[in-house]
């Protein structure tokens, strides 16, 4: 088909750029300090929702311009978008402690592993690493949602594949399916979650324990692996896979949706003040009573969902106030480096933290002046160059130094990124051998 004809072609939406800065600014206050933006973890459930709707829409387009999904090519665009901020962020940390802080280098070395591999959320799970727990050093933490992100990137593509073969044509209907799932996910959650104090007891079994349940010889905290798990929050994933099937951008604006504007916004504007309500009267969990937080478990993140959904609707709308609102250049410069920010701004936080406590105003501003400009040159330096190709020609030699001074600047860069290397081994290699304390 022609490209005026794909009517699942995938244009660039600032509007969802915005709606990821927002997700991102509440994760990051929240991570800071739990007092100051009590629900803002669910910024994380807004990233799944974008994710699912994004990548199933990139899926559809491809499969409707050239007549078939090459799998290989989505993962590889994936891991140039993906790992190589990550493999800084953990190379940069692994330097940091080998120089700096070695006392906790050995108890980072599974954390290093599952963010390597992408099964942090599930090594957290085994281990029993409380995501809400005020730790003394637990620089790695924050990997997990990538971890589902990225299990999520190796299966769905895969799913498409059959469901795009099979009902390419009734994808109305598959979306139906996929949002039973949704449904029947946030059942099983409410369900399986366990109300009361959270006890760990002398044993799993024990009378003295609740909240907790043996598996293969561990004792696992239930609620945090709903919180934690794949499985448990494929749901927000799930209802953006089925919006991305029934809400396709130009389709949209060639049907009767297109005068919808209006109504659009009403929508988003109640998805908005809901996310609000959740944001600012759900939390994960309350170190006082030692309890979590059911109203999360028992329908929150089904809410959180359906609200992106509705913000969705009008950040890939033309004709909505909101969606332009969402794309305006300040939300846009944080959207197109949220990756960034919620890679680096973790383990700075805990770098400048006291430990086990939450940041003060003034840590977060110095967070903050160091969070940005790495963030930045993350994005400039490695990103988009990585991204492009661009790095890869300019090592090589392919993109010829115009001047002696930009030879000079690849000399330069060649140097630094050469005693960058040697550093990540010196650190891998004394990570490796580091002993595990009992105490950070």
């Amino acid at each position: 088909p022609t490209l005026r004809n794909q009517i699942s072609r995938v244009p660039y939406l600032p509007g969802l750029d915005g709606l990821r800065a927002v997700a991102v600014a509440a994760v990051m206050v929240w991570h800071a300090n739990h007092s100051w933006l009590q629900g803002g973890f669910l910024g994380v459930e807004v990233f799944f929702v974008i994710s699912g709707y994004l990548i199933t829409l990139l899926l559809i387009s491809e499969k409707e311009r050239s007549g078939r999904v090459r799998i290989g090519q989505f993962w590889m665009r994936r891991a140039r978008r993906l790992l190589p901020a990550l493999f800084t962020m953990m190379s940069a940390l692994a330097i940091y402690m080998a120089l700096f802080r070695p006392r906790p280098m050995g108890n980072t070395r599974g954390d290093l592993l599952g963010g390597t591999f992408y099964v942090s959320n599930w090594f957290q799970i085994w281990v029993g690493q409380a995501y809400a727990a005020a730790e003394d050093f637990s620089p790695l933490k924050h990997l997990w949602s990538l971890a589902v992100e990225e299990q999520f990137y190796l299966v769905w593509p895969l799913v498409m594949l059959v469901l795009l073969k099979r009902r390419g044509d009734r994808l109305p209907r598959v979306a139906l399916w996929l949002l039973g799932i949704s449904l029947f996910i946030a059942l099983v959650t409410a369900l399986l979650y366990v109300g009361g104090e959270s006890v760990r007891g002398t044993a799993c079994t024990s009378a003295d324990s609740n909240g907790y349940l043996q598996v293969f010889g561990r004792c696992i905290n239930v609620n945090e692996a709903l919180y934690l798990s794949t499985f448990s929050r494929a749901g927000g994933i799930m209802m953006g896979a089925a919006f991305a099937m029934v809400w396709r951008p130009v389709a949209i604006m060639r049907g009767p949706l297109r005068r919808r504007g209006r109504q659009v916004d009403l929508m988003a504007l109640m998805g908005m003040a809901g996310l609000w309500l959740l944001m600012t009267r759900v939390e994960l969990f309350d170190e006082f009573t030692a309890r979590y937080d059911s109203q999360l478990f028992r329908g929150g993140f089904l809410l959180t969902g359906l609200c992106s959904i509705a913000i969705i609707a009008a950040a890939t709308h033309r004709r909505s106030w909101l969606g332009r609102l969402l794309g305006i250049r300040p939300l846009n410069w944080v959207g197109t480096r949220s990756y960034g920010l919620y890679l680096y701004h973790w383990p700075i936080y805990q770098i400048i933290r006291t430990p086990g406590e939450p940041l003060t105003w003034s840590q977060f501003a110095i967070a903050m002046l160091i969070t940005l400009p790495v963030t930045e040159l993350s994005y400039r330096l490695i990103e988009v160059p990585i991204r492009t190709g661009r790095l890869r020609e300019w090592l090589r030699g392919q993109r010829p130094a115009r001047t002696k001074e930009a030879a000079q600047r690849r000399r330069r860069m060649l140097v630094v990124v050469s005693l960058f290397a040697v550093l990540t081994g010196f650190a891998t290699v004394t990570i490796a051998t580091a002993d595990v304390l009992c105490d950070n």
